[in-house]
């Protein structure tokens, strides 16, 4: 019992110190929304969980500091 209830601290204290990564808006784009790193991974193990291998799609954002790739789709596909 001591040891769950010392997994469940150390769990709820790693989730709260992690902070949200940027999510990027596409700015003068009327296509797809950036997804963020939690919907590309549950998007991922579906397709996976699926006996399907993933492929998440990219397009490139201008910011300030240059440009990046951001995630916008996984479409899943046969290995």
């Amino acid at each position: 019992m001591r040891n769950i209830l010392l997994c469940g601290i150390v769990v709820s204290l790693a989730a709260c110190s992690t902070g949200a990564p940027p999510v990027y808006k596409l700015k003068g784009y009327a296509g797809p929304e950036a997804m963020d790193n939690q919907e590309v991974v549950q998007a991922s193990k579906q397709c996976l969980f699926n006996k399907l291998r993933p492929n998440v799609n990219y397009l490139s954002v201008r910011t300030d500091q240059g440009k990046t790739l951001v995630p916008v789709s996984v479409s899943c596909e046969p290995f």
